[in-house]
């Protein structure tokens, strides 16, 4: 009695994978760029604006 051969599971399971570490991924880049980046620069932005229009004000 032999085994048969496994058919298309290795690749079935490489394209699962890929396709799961690319999206994850993108979702996690997504996540951190918008999420925590974009405020954090938002928020620098905001506090050197605030300082430069306190400098000329001085002036």
């Amino acid at each position: 009695m032999a085994i048969s051969p496994i058919t298309g599971m290795v690749r079935k399971s490489a394209f699962i994978d890929i396709t799961a570490s690319l999206v994850l991924g993108t979702f996690s880049g997504y996540a951190y760029w918008y999420g925590y980046h974009v405020p954090i620069v938002r928020k620098r932005e905001a506090y050197y604006s605030k300082l430069r229009e306190n400098q000329t004000l001085k002036k």
